[in-house]
């Protein structure tokens, strides 16, 4: 595929997405500002549909290869646009991501017989697949996360083991840069909402068990390390606070240190992306060894990035009540109301 089709799929993104807020903007689909906000203004909401239809540009081109995850695709980024327009039951979107899921896991190939791991494996990447949306919570952490992980993917189709067509690969990251211009900058012109990020954690998805099933490695998990940690851990934190894990909050590292540092939201987001690209270049080298080293490797990996979490956050959280702290925010909201 030559640069005068990708030229062509940015261009027609991009206007995409400028067609998209002005209608957004028009029919007020937007966030407003409150107590839990990581920002101070209306900003469109929804402005990762861009990612589905990346997607459905991919589909198109290569005569509609992998139609049943597409259906997925679909079935769950309509679910998610229609609750960042008006909520929709928490048990509604439950169901369409299980059923999603599973036609993702039928085009990778795994359902090929019933087995008991079957259960266990939809609720694992329905887990997967919320702690990505979770993690949306500052400007640019989606674009940059989400662009180093389709990044490494496409290396590791290309130079190590094919394990799928290009074409989705590439047109994703070409979503990725265009909305990563809306978005990723101080004061965001557009959120990718839920639309957006569950879109992208489900091809993203799609495309991990696709390389582990081709590759027979499960090394390739910890290509969404970062996101790992900060998601289980903050989960075990607020069980071990008594906390409902289903209620909104803002424990996740990424929203201390933008509360409480005041670190701007593209540091934040740059950190993350930037550390999960180091862990990558590690995993892809690692995948090179032996079984009995790639266990080790990652059994270490995961262990040092897990301690030094806890230093990191256990020193936020004790200096969350400190005199001072989070007093100008609060005054920003105080202005709001």
């Amino acid at each position: 595929m030559n640069g005068i089709v990708y030229a062509g799929v940015a261009l027609l993104l991009f206007g995409a997405e400028v067609l998209y807020l002005r209608l957004a903007t028009h029919y007020h689909i937007v966030d407003t500002p409150n107590h839990r906000s990581s920002h101070t203004q209306l900003t469109v909401r929804g402005g990762g549909i861009i990612f589905w239809l990346a997607a459905f540009l991919a589909f198109v081109v290569t005569d509609f290869a992998s139609p049943v995850f597409f259906v997925g695709l679909t079935l769950v980024a309509l679910v998610s646009f229609l609750d960042d327009i008006s909520s929709i039951s928490t048990r509604i979107r439950f169901l369409i991501q299980l059923i999603s899921l599973g036609l993702l896991l039928e085009q990778t190939g795994l359902w090929s017989g019933l087995s008991w791991w079957m259960v266990p494996g939809l609720i694992l990447a329905c887990g997967v697949l919320n702690a990505y949306n979770f993690m949306d919570g500052i400007n640019g952490i989606t674009v940059f996360y989400s662009a180093i992980t389709i990044a490494t993917l496409l290396v590791i189709n290309q130079f190590y083991i094919p394990f799928t067509g290009s074409v989705l690969l590439v047109f994703s990251l070409i979503g990725l840069v265009i909305f990563a211009f809306f978005n990723a900058r101080r004061q965001a012109l557009c959120f990718a909402g839920d639309v957006g990020s569950v879109s992208m954690a489900f091809i993203v998805i799609f495309l991990l068990v696709s390389l582990m099933r081709e590759s027979g490695q499960l090394t390739y998990a910890l290509l969404l390390t970062v996101y790992g940690i900060d998601s289980v851990m903050t989960i075990l934190y607020r069980l071990w606070q008594g906390e409902n894990i289903f209620q909104p909050h803002k424990r996740h590292l990424f929203q201390l240190l933008v509360h409480q540092l005041q670190w701007p939201h593209l540091r934040v987001a740059g950190l993350y992306a930037l550390t999960q690209a180091f862990i990558n270049g590690y995993v892809i080298w690692l995948t090179r060894r032996d079984a009995q080293m790639q266990f080790w490797g990652g059994f270490f990996l995961l262990m040092a990035l897990t301690l030094a979490y806890i230093v990191v956050k256990n020193r936020l959280v004790a200096t969350r009540h400190k005199p001072g702290q989070g007093r100008e925010k609060s005054q920003v909201f105080r202005r709001l109301n």
